[in-house]
């Protein structure tokens, strides 16, 4: 069912999919690199880690053991998975950036590799340095999860961010309609220095309701009804305007029935939605769907503080196969 009170309804998600600028090698490929390889025109992303000593590469490709030789500026190595899978790469490194082609050899399917070019950049290292905290008037209110959403601020590690949100209807603090109903969102919010596979951590700290007042209603959404709730349910959809006394902590009925007179529920503020943006080879799903990225959870033990943790979704969550692992 839609949630009781529409007060809040914010999203927190990492676009961990725009490649950060690279840094200064120093003579040396060692660190954190952001591969994107494109896939029939769709890029997908991978975390590289390298060592280098001397001519000799060892480090990972998205968490497969691989070993290889820097000549120049020449680069190859291969990687292999612990299902017999692998990935054969060879690239030139151009300035702080490398470019090449990556062959995908699947353990499943081993006589039919698949070859895709890719790019890949430094991962820049994590900012230095004390926290910063963030002052954010939200303007735009996405409707999906979807890493093709232009970040709206960015933050690193360790900062905290103060806002808003609108309700579940597109309501915001003034009762001023903002944007369509669907549970929009506030972000998303790219998060320096992170990449696809890494674990990131929301702490939700504080959360008020900004008004006195909310809405209501006993809709049941159309994929949790069967024909024979469909029929018990047929006079249902009735919306309730109830009253926040914040100072009490409760909250009443407007206009409430003869027998619910004296009837109240207690205050108990949450966001609906926290997610990361999911990997760019599937659709994007509404925001009011929930997945591996997080997403529409109504998870009202917020208050306790309790961390939101996620896994950075990894590139191989729309494709067959081995290739269809999740990182969360």
């Amino acid at each position: 069912m839609r949630k009781t009170f529409l007060a809040v309804s914010l999203c927190v998600f990492v676009t961990s999919y725009h490649p950060a600028s690279a840094q200064d090698t120093k003579g040396t490929l060692t660190g954190r690199w952001l591969v994107t390889a494109d896939f029939n025109g769709t890029p997908l992303y991978f975390k590289l880690e390298l060592t280098q000593q001397g001519d000799k590469l060892s480090g990972n490709f998205d968490g497969d053991k691989l070993e290889g030789t820097a000549t120049g500026t020449s680069i190859q190595f291969v990687a292999k998975g612990e299902h017999g899978g692998s990935e054969k790469v060879n690239a030139i490194l151009r300035g702080m950036s490398m470019s090449g082609t990556a062959i995908f050899i699947d353990s499943d399917n081993p006589d039919h590799a698949e070859s895709h070019e890719f790019t890949a950049a430094l991962v820049p290292p994590r900012p230095t340095g004390p926290a910063k905290h963030h002052e954010f008037v939200p303007t735009i209110f996405y409707r999906q999860f979807s890493p093709l959403n232009k970040p709206v601020l960015t933050i690193a590690p360790g900062d905290s961010v103060h806002t808003t949100t609108v309700d579940a209807g597109g309501t915001d603090e003034k009762g001023v309609t903002r944007v369509l109903g669907g549970n929009p969102e506030t972000g998303p919010f790219y998060v320096e220095s992170v990449v696809p596979g890494d674990t990131l951590v929301v702490h939700i700290i504080r959360l008020r309701l900004n008004r006195d007042w909310a809405m209501s209603d006993d809709y049941i959404v159309d994929r949790g009804v069967d024909r024979d709730l469909a029929v018990k349910s047929k006079d249902g959809g009735k919306d309730v305007r109830w009253h926040l006394d914040t100072v009490k902590g409760v909250a009443t009925p407007e206009k409430p029935a003869e027998h619910l007179t004296h009837y109240s529920v207690p205050l108990r503020p949450m966001l609906g939605c926290v997610a990361t943006a999911p990997g760019p080879a599937q659709a994007p799903p509404g925001t009011g769907d929930s997945g591996r990225y997080g997403g529409n959870m109504d998870f009202n033990e917020s208050l306790k503080a309790q961390p939101f943790i996620f896994r950075l979704v990894r590139r191989r969550d729309a494709l067959r196969g081995r290739w269809s692992r999740f990182a969360g």
